[in-house]
């Protein structure tokens, strides 16, 4: 059933539910309806009457641990808090908050559905999709049948070669993609790598746009433990060759190798680019700043780490 998605739960419990309506105003429940998005929705299905661990959620929703964080940092953004979390051991807990709760059993389940809970969440055409795809659609008219050979070259002038020679309507298109990335759009910026029409122009894009991606993993891994996401930084940025400690890997929870290895490339390659380029710390930080956005203090602490290891003991 396009659109809808169908939880079985026992409802027998339903007159016991000590969680009140009286938690629910008009005004948060509003707030909440124009910001769910399916997936959010799925995830506060599955924690009406639960607890669970981030790795339960995942396997649950059969989501890799990377896309399960990029939904629930986006749900943190809510203007009506959604979600409790609390650590047990190396574990992140996660249940709704009374008002989260009051909304999932008024809105999301039907009454007289017997076992079944049925929702229908659509996803909505951001103003940040919008951008991007009419600048996918005018690179499109732009290269025209030779789309196949041209993207891929587009995106070796823009990430590789300084943006020498590129035309406008390429620049505009990495730009948009970008600003999705960053905003952690992520369902819109899939729709986008779909449009790319092809494996070839799709692996070409995400040979750089994963850098991005992974990034913004490490934004999250800030927000769940920063003292994590510092202890990986001074591992890149200890020395001229990168080398992951055990200790940091002992530690790492519910983190996949493929995440580690991500997010260890990502700043491996902007450090990289960064000392090709011989730019200063505050050159580095101007370069760089936007896409670590709101994370000023974890792209400041990079970029002062950046600067001192260039051998200069050079400082921002």
């Amino acid at each position: 059933m396009d659109g809808d998605i169908i939880r079985k739960i026992d409802l027998k419990k339903e007159n016991e539910d000590n969680v009140s309506h009286l938690s629910l105003t008009d005004e948060s429940e509003a707030l909440i309806r124009r910001f769910l998005t399916k997936q959010m929705a799925r995830i506060m299905l599955l924690l009406v009457d639960h607890t669970m661990t981030n790795k339960e959620i995942a396997e649950k929703m059969d989501l890799t641990s990377s896309a399960l964080s990029n939904i629930l940092q986006r749900m943190k953004r809510c203007e009506v808090e959604l979600l409790e979390i609390y650590k047990k051991e190396k574990y992140v807990i996660y249940s709704l908050t009374p008002a989260a709760r009051a909304y999932a059993e008024k809105n999301l389940v039907l009454k007289g559905k017997g076992s079944v809970r049925l929702i229908k969440v659509n996803e909505t055409d951001t103003l940040e999709w919008q951008n991007c795809r009419n600048a996918l659609e005018k690179l499109k008219e732009r290269l025209g049948e030779d789309w196949d050979v041209e993207f891929p070259h587009c995106c070796f002038l823009h990430y590789e070669n300084g943006g020498k020679n590129e035309i406008p309507e390429a620049r505009s298109f990495f730009e948009t993609a970008e600003e999705l990335i960053i905003r952690e759009q992520n369902g819109q910026w899939k729709r986008i790598l779909d449009d790319l029409e092809n494996e070839v122009c799709r692996k070409s894009y995400l040979r750089y746009a994963d850098k991005f991606i992974f990034i913004r993993k490490l934004c999250f891994l800030d927000a769940e433990n920063w003292k994590m996401a510092y202890r990986l930084i001074d591992d890149v940025f200890c020395g001229e060759e990168v080398r992951i400690s055990y200790d940091f890997l002992a530690d790492s929870g519910d983190l996949s190798k493929e995440e580690i290895v991500g997010m260890v490339k990502a700043l491996a390659d902007i450090r990289k680019q960064s000392q090709e380029r011989d730019l200063s710390g505050k050159e580095f930080l101007n370069e760089w700043e936007r896409y670590f956005m709101p994370h000023e203090k974890l792209v400041y602490f990079i970029a002062e780490k950046y600067a001192f290891t260039k051998g200069k003991g050079e400082r921002i």
